[in-house]
Order: C-alpha cells, then sequence, then structure tokens
C-alpha cells in the first residue's frame, strides 16, 4: 500500500512540474516503475477523478491533473 500511495504521488508530482505528458513520456520519466505499475496507477487515478486521460489524435493519451472545483461548486444548495 505505501509503494502505491508513492507511485500517485510521484505522478501527482510529475503532472504538477510539467502540465501535460503522455503516458509514454510519464513513464520515461519514472524508469524505477513497470510501464504495467504506472499505466495501473494512472487507471486508479483517473477512476478516482485525480487525473484526466484524454485522446485527442492517434499521438498517443494526453495525461493530466484534473483541475479541482471550488467547495462552493461542489456545495451548492437548492433554492
Amino acid at each position: 500500500m505505501t509503494q502505491r500511495v508513492t507511485l500517485e504521488s510521484a505522478i501527482h508530482q510529475e503532472l504538477t512540474r510539467i502540465g501535460t505528458c503522455t503516458l509514454e513520456e510519464l513513464n520515461e520519466r519514472l524508469p524505477y516503475v513497470s510501464w504495467n505499475q504506472v499505466f495501473s496507477t494512472v487507471d486508479r487515478l483517473t477512476r478516482k477523478g485525480t487525473v484526466t486521460l484524454q485522446r485527442p489524435d492517434s499521438l498517443g493519451d494526453i495525461l493530466s491533473l484534473t483541475p479541482r472545483r471550488s467547495t462552493e461548486a461542489r456545495h451548492v444548495t437548492p433554492v
């Protein structure tokens, strides 16, 4: 579990630093883990809503951090 949290943190730090990148670029920036570990962690982070994965063209998937919404936008009460 600690390794999972550490890899999630490393991915978050890389995306904070560079903004967007392909899955392949992210894998190159994390040479100490396997492709499968990066892929499964990115999959988990996209399901949690932390990371956005887009496929704008045939060049590959583009990763970025999901923009955070303000607390006001999340907690709207009906009038």
